[in-house]
Order: C-alpha cells, then structure tokens, then sequence
C-alpha cells in the first residue's frame, strides 16, 4: 500500500502513477473500486486484468458503478470515465495537465478465489498491480 497524502481515498496499491484503492482487501463477490491516477501523469491509461497461476480460466471483471450519483467527489480528484475494451479491460483518455488527480469509480469481481493483477500501460511506462482476491462477498465492517 502506498500513502496517497491527503487525498480521500489517501492509500492505494501500486508504485504509481496508477493505484487500486477502495479497499484494503478483496472478495470474489465484488466490491466498489476506485483507480486513482497521479496528478502529474496526464496521459492515456490502458488497464488489463489477468490472473497468476491457478489454470488461467479465472477473470476480473471491472464494471462502472451502478448509479454516477453514489460517487462522491473528492477535494483534489476528477472523476473520469472509462471505456470499456474488448478484452475486459478500461481505456482512460488523457487529460489537460492539472493539479488534480484522476479516479475512476467501478466494481471489480473475480469469478474465483486466488491471486490477481492489473496491467497499466500509459505513454512511457508499464505498471503491475497485484492482489489477492477471497472467496465469497465482502464481511462488512
């Protein structure tokens, strides 16, 4: 996990610019996620979801949020749309240079238990993002 500062959410797994955030620990029944892009990364995204190890048949899937009006503006973040690819994966467009950062609001499940990941590429770099995913929904709390 890394430390986001002052931004709500203010934690996020990856090394950057591209981080998982939402929650601090996943269910295969799915639960709200948010992709949150540095301020001083303004180009494109493309974000891909794979599985590690297990027979490969397993997906992510990675869904916009049901209602836009459940998502809460942050101070400091821009709620951006995704597009959705072919391939299950999200395709954010850039964006004007700005002090903001991105985030992008959806739903992320697995049809299966096991260890996870999200492939983002932007202009310059390419960034792995790995989780472990539960069994079943989310406990609460």
């Amino acid at each position: 996990m890394t430390d986001l500062g002052s931004l709500a959410p203010n934690y996020g797994a990856g090394v950057g610019p591209a981080y998982l955030s939402g929650q601090d620990s996943w269910y295969s029944g799915g639960q709200a996620t948010i992709l949150m892009v540095d301020s001083q990364y303004s180009g494109p995204l493309l974000v891909r979801t794979f599985q590690l190890g297990g027979n490969g048949k397993s997906t992510v899937t990675l869904a916009d949020f049901p209602s836009p009006d459940l998502i809460k503006q942050e101070h400091r973040v821009a709620v951006v749309p995704a597009l959705h690819t072919t391939g299950g994966g999200l395709y954010l467009g850039a964006v004007a240079p700005t002090s903001f950062w991105r985030a992008w609001y959806g739903l992320l499940s697995t049809d299966s238990r096991g260890c996870f990941g999200l492939q983002v590429d932007g202009d310059v770099f390419t960034e792995f993002i790995l989780f472990v995913v539960n069994p079943g929904t989310s406990p609460g709390g």
